[in-house]
């Protein structure tokens, strides 16, 4: 079975360019040299050791991509380092960027965390445990250099360290590895060089078995092919339908085995770069209830499969006539439903934010448990904000305190769900006041009207706790253009105890990563949550499986970059600068934390009263 695919992206190159470099090699004693066409590989995604995501496809401002396959314990890597170091010391400035690849199963990032630290490896050590990428790129041992044109992605160098950088020789004469990248960086490469390793003397009495990259679930595949019916439809039901759907959120629904395979090229493409699942966060950093994840295991079944050519197999088709569940209330009918007044949408158009103020018809204080928001037409809400105010509470005046203005949800996209507040916990609506909702759309080239709803599901009695949302946000930025990493970052210390139970971040288009920080009283740090490929599209808040208590005193950082480069594929208008704005071409930098203060109501209100 293969799984790759290799494809001439540009004229074979003349013979006397590669009789040239052939004497070249020969001369220069290397061992076997074999030329070809140019191999074309998929753009894909990875998270390395520190954390950080990395795309192939946005490193499209750099010359080259150099890779350099890693695995621990691997004794070749410890003797190379200082080669490998010299050797992006001087093409770095050339604009150059330089990886480490782990592609083993058996290297936890921890651990991989652990041997950069021992051995002072300060590459960014990218982290491929489904191993698919290490397929793509036929990894077969460490270490192994890669040299990649990211402009066309295309492989135009691989093989071991030059020989001569092993000789620690000076003689000045070039090596196929320096000839590959300068001819990259110049513009000329127009054929892929593949040495392969010759064994030295010293490596046949030693044990390397640890630098050897084994692929044990492209084995098992190859023997026993994914089937759709057992193995890839049940994971799509699972993850992908419930937006994938009929009058779903998705942009096609996967319903049946043609639509699957009508849209394998894309899906694989998502999922290498980790588009889907939707709103990823760092596994290794919190835990969430919410958080979109698909296992190792599944991931390598489809991708697998759609390399084998999705093929239907045999059996019922599982999507075909698949129930998702009622559209309507998650929750069963709310105690009150606020209809928010029709929208007339264009079909064309920026439209500004819209304002609204809704009387509610409370003759008592209401505690909310549950908020539900029921979109007229998901294709237009781009988000709303709702808010608790007074009845002459003026919002263009921007000034409520938090007594003034309670902030109830919002609605964003991929918040489908109803949201649930903790059970000793609600949202304060105080007698007479009325709800204000901000509204913003965008078209899509049909006009419609807009008729949301919004549930409201109320505790039976008042609750111990408050339920708030704090925002913590920069503001006073400019983001250059064509700026890949331009840094914001925001603090603000909690005065009293509080239980925190959900972060979500906020950017608009021009979002890189995102990342919730706390240091306690003591100077002890904690990271709360990471988003290392934010994605404008998705901002739910990411719920903590445990709530976590942070103490008075406690400092919350949130910290992150912009991208206003064209190479990111989101950006509206990489020749402009960017300040602080409204619309979505604007931006935006804010930490949204919810949670209740551990002084129970009564307490507070009882405290007020006596002042």
């Amino acid at each position: 079975m293969t799984y790759r695919k290799r494809v001439s992206a540009t004229p074979v190159p003349q013979p006397m360019s590669l009789m040239r470099l052939a004497t070249l090699i020969l001369m220069l004693g290397f061992a076997t040299a074999v030329f070809g066409a140019q191999t074309l590989i998929g753009d894909f995604a990875l998270i390395d050791h520190q954390g950080k995501y990395h795309q192939l496809s946005r490193y499209g401002h750099k010359d080259a991509v150099v890779l350099i396959s890693q695995r621990n314990n691997c004794a070749l890597i410890a003797d190379q380092l200082p080669q490998f170091k010299a050797l992006r010391q001087k093409w770095e400035a050339q604009n150059v960027a330089f990886f480490m690849i782990n592609s083993s199963t058996e290297d936890s990032r921890e651990a991989i965390r652990q041997e950069a630290e021992v051995y002072d490896i300060d590459f960014p050590i990218l982290i491929d445990h489904t191993q698919l990428v290490g397929e793509d790129l036929s990894l077969s041992t460490a270490p192994e250099i890669i040299v990649i044109n990211p402009s066309s992605r295309t492989v135009v160098f691989r093989g071991p360290l030059d020989e001569r950088s092993r000789r620690r020789s000076d003689e000045p004469k070039p090596t196929p590895l320096a000839d590959a990248l300068a001819r990259t960086v110049a513009g000329e490469t127009k054929d892929t060089v593949t040495i392969a390793a010759r064994e030295t003397d010293a490596a046949k009495t030693r044990d390397l078995s640890a630098c050897r990259f084994s692929y044990p679930q492209r084995a098992l595949h190859a023997a026993n092919h994914p089937d759709y019916a057992r193995d890839v439809a049940p994971i799509l039901r699972d993850n992908c339908a419930h937006c994938h759907r009929q009058g779903g959120i998705g942009p096609f629904a996967l319903d049946s085995y043609m639509m699957v395979r009508g849209w394998s090229a894309m899906m694989r493409e998502v999922l290498m770069t980790k588009r889907m699942p939707p709103a990823q966060v760092d596994p290794a950093i919190g835990h969430f209830s919410n958080a979109r994840y698909i296992s190792d295991k599944e991931l390598q079944t489809l991708v697998h499969w759609f390399d084998l050519g999705s093929p239907r197999g045999d059996g019922e088709d599982p999507l075909e006539n698949l129930e998702i569940g009622d559209a309507g209330w998650q929750l069963g009918e709310p105690d009150y439903i606020v209809n928010v007044p029709a929208q007339e949408v264009p079909a064309t158009g920026v439209l500004d934010y819209r304002h609204v103020e809704i009387d509610l018809a409370f003759t008592e204080d209401k505690w909310v448990k549950a908020v539900h928001f029921r979109p007229g037409d998901m294709k237009v809400m781009h988000h709303l904000l709702s808010y608790i105010i007074p009845a002459d509470y003026d919002w263009r005046a921007n000034r409520g305190t938090r007594s003034q203005r309670r902030f109830l949800e919002g609605y964003a996209p991929g918040k489908t769900d109803a949201t649930r507040f903790p059970e000793n916990a609600g949202v304060y609506i105080p007698k007479g006041y009325k709800l204000s909702v901000q509204l913003h759309y965008t078209t899509y080239g049909k006009a419609t009207v807009d008729e949301t709803q919004i549930g409201l599901y109320f505790h039976d009695s008042p609750p111990d706790y408050e339920f708030v949302n704090k925002s913590v946000s920069q503001g006073d930025f400019l983001i250059p253009a064509g700026a890949t990493e331009h840094k914001a970052s925001q603090q603000f210390v909690f005065e009293n105890d509080i239980l925190l139970y959900g972060m979500r971040p906020h950017m608009h288009y021009r979002g890189k990563h995102f990342k919730f920080k706390v240091i306690y009283p003591d100077n002890t740090t904690e990271e709360l949550l990471s988003v290392p490929n934010y994605n404008f599209n998705w901002q739910p808040t990411y719920k903590l499986t445990s709530p976590k208590m942070l103490p008075a005193g406690s400092r919350v950082i949130v910290s992150g970059a912009f991208d206003n480069s064209r190479y990111n594929p989101g950006n509206p208008d990489p020749t402009k600068d960017i300040s602080w704005g409204a619309q979505s071409w604007d931006e935006m930098f804010i930490g949204y934390f919810a949670y209740h203060e551990l002084e129970k109501n009564e307490d507070k209100y009882q405290a007020a009263n006596a002042e």
